[in-house]
């Protein structure tokens, strides 16, 4: 009987082609939505399944067969309810109008043939059926429908079940044939739906996407503008994550975030929902509650990701800072809410990490004060302009003569003006300048140091350069071939760094250091007092000087007696271990007198002198100093 059925199919296809092209070329870029989309399609489909109902093929004497199963099945299987809505709306009139002994039974066929294609939907898209099979798995479910046939009234029934074979032969080529042409009208719905699911989870983690978050949070901000009601956001990321994959590996890394989610996913109430937005960023939205409810859920999360990760065969552990936002007071579109709680995680980030902060809308100024510097700070590597050195004097305090001096880097800005070295150096390292940064300090003050000694000056220039630097492969070579290219003398420099303990772990860093140290490079400690560490970095690095930090000069003059026994003891270490030390910040006759009887060998500070240009320390500083001898 299949056979027989060609024609039927044939004529089935060609009306389901024409509606493709018919919706394909002309309707479908005119409809600017999916809902009328579908149900453009679904009216067509229903369009087409009349036409074919008024033109049935007859396969013998007395027995006539048509494809509107087939059309709406595919009314359903491609325009989903609203479709299958459409086309039923047309499809069903006519079907009355026609009139006839059937029209009960044909009426409850188009139906059911509908229902069968949004029910194959939902399966398509949750099994893995490969071509030809879902195209002849559609064809077959489709024939369900006529099941109908059993409706029949007893005289008409044997008729109308000897055209069952012909008609499932009809469902099986024309949806064959459908399938295999991709059905005129986009990707195959299974493809589709597949693709929307996934889009609508994070991959590595299995939880939410960003896609999934964003419709989460529109329909909450919908119900937030009807109800009055606020609700929060708190997007937490991993401190430490960057440790772990350089340390680990970026497996050990995705194996941390897999568990991170798996324990926050153990951790989210029913009312809550949680994606992976991004990187080790993710966010959980949470019901209505008050501010300090929303605090306390907050810190219960963070605690949870506090837990021992166990990887391979490491115990891993991590802290994650969080930030909090209020919706709609800080935010009115998903992508403003998550912004301003990543603003806010930064915040928590520079105040110490491993806590949870709210946001505010200072945070959201200095974001974009930050942002703004580091895009002015690229153009200004490019291309320096504002970038100048200043000198700061180092003296003896045995007699007020010139020992040395520090670099200090300024920058002017024509928008941001004068802008603080402690403010743009932060931007430089976050935004992977600051090699370049430092390498431009380095060049100009090797220059400058060059054309000093050709002048017959003797002094040592002492340069600052960030961890981040120092922990770079190839740092201290790039340093020396730039002292080398100005022909300066490398044991007239001296590197300063500050304490680190991710310098102290370093092996790259380490062997810069060793590097510089070999080349006759000094190292000075700078803050000495203020790290974590500072004994440990004395015994392990090569250094020639300590930098006493100035919270120390400074308590000379006042009543802290243990600020000045430190004192003592330092410059008591530093005799034991032939260290040069040199005093930050002398502003007092007083500090200069106590720490020049205790034979502290050098002072910096503004009793001294004020960083200034190199023209006007030349002209008092180093002319002078000639003179005097």
């Amino acid at each position: 009987m299949i056979v027989p059925a060609l024609p039927a199919a044939v004529l089935g296809l060609v009306t389901f082609a024409a509606v493709a092209l018919i919706y394909h070329h002309h309707l479908r870029d005119r409809l600017h939505s999916d809902n009328k989309r579908s149900i453009a399609l679904g009216a067509m489909l229903g369009a087409g399944t009349v036409l074919l109902m008024v033109q049935p093929v007859e396969i013998r004497p007395g027995v006539l067969i048509d494809a509107r199963v087939l059309l709406m099945g595919f009314a359903g299987l491609l325009g989903g309810w609203r479709g299958a809505g459409a086309a039923l709306v047309v499809t069903l009139p006519a079907r009355i109008m026609l009139g006839g002994t059937g029209m009960v039974v044909g009426m409850a066929t188009l139906t059911l043939a509908a229902l069968v294609g949004l029910i194959w939907r939902v399966i398509e898209s949750r099994i893995d059926l490969r071509p030809p099979w879902n195209y002849f798995g559609f064809g077959a479910f489709l024939s369900l429908a006529l099941v109908t046939i059993l409706l029949f009234p007893a005289e008409a029934r044997a008729d109308a079940l000897a055209t069952v074979p012909a008609l499932v032969g009809v469902n099986l080529v024309g949806a064959a044939l459908a399938r295999w042409m991709e059905v005129g009208v986009g990707q195959s719905i299974q493809q589709k739906e597949r693709l929307e699911r996934l889009s609508m989870t994070d991959t590595l983690t299995g939880v939410g996407s960003r896609l999934s978050l964003t419709e989460a949070v529109e329909a909450r901000l919908a119900n937030a503008q009807q109800s009055g009601q606020s609700f929060a956001l708190i997007s937490m990321d991993i401190d430490n994550l960057k440790n772990i994959n350089g340390t680990l590996g970026y497996a050990a890394g995705d194996a941390v975030l897999r568990s991170l989610a798996r324990r926050l996913s153990s951790a989210t109430r029913p009312s809550e929902v949680m994606a992976r937005v991004a990187g080790d960023e993710f966010v959980i939205v949470l019901p209505p509650a008050g501010r300090a409810d929303v605090m306390s859920r907050a810190d219960e999360l963070l605690k949870a990701a506090r837990e021992p990760h166990g990887i391979d065969s490491y115990v891993v552990l991590t802290t994650v800072s969080a930030g909090v936002v209020w919706a709609p007071g800080d935010g009115v579109t998903p992508r403003e809410l998550i912004q301003n709680a990543e603003i806010a995680v930064e915040s928590a980030k520079h105040q110490g990490r491993n806590q949870a902060i709210s946001f505010d809308t200072q945070m959201r100024e200095i974001f974009s004060r930050r942002a703004g510097l580091t895009q002015a700070l690229h153009r200004e590597l490019a291309t320096p302009t504002g970038l100048s050195l200043a000198y700061q004097p180092q003296c003896r305090l045995s007699d007020g003569r010139l020992w040395g001096a520090e670099v200090l880097l300024r920058w002017d800005h024509p928008e941001f003006g004068r802008i603080s070295p402690g403010e743009f150096v932060p931007v430089a390292e976050a935004a992977g300048l600051v090699r370049k940064l430092d390498g431009w300090v380095f060049d100009r003050a090797a220059a400058q140091l060059a054309d000093w000694q050709r002048q017959g000056y003797d002094l040592k220039l002492s340069v600052n350069l960030s961890v981040l630097s120092l922990m770079m492969e190839g740092t201290a070579r790039e340093f020396l071939d730039r002292l080398a290219a100005h022909d300066a003398d490398p044991s007239m420099m001296t590197v300063e760094i500050t304490e680190s303990e991710a310098l102290e772990d370093s092996e790259t860093g380490l062997e810069n250091l060793q590097i510089l140290d070999a080349a006759g490079i000094s190292l000075a400690l700078d803050d000495f007092g203020t790290g974590h560490s500072s004994l440990r970095y004395v015994q392990n690095l090569p250094l020639s000087t300590l930098k006493i930090d100035k919270s120390f000069i400074g308590a000379i003059d006042g009543d802290a007696a243990k600020a000045r026994a430190i004192l003592r003891a330092t410059l008591e270490l530093a005799r034991q271990l032939d260290l040069t030390v040199v005093a930050e910040g002398v502003e007092t006759q007083s500090q200069f007198d106590w720490l020049r009887d205790r034979r502290c060998q050098v002072a910096q500070g503004f009793l001294l002198a004020r960083p200034m240009t190199a023209s006007d320390f030349q002209t008092d500083w180093l002319e002078q100093r000639l003179e005097a001898t």
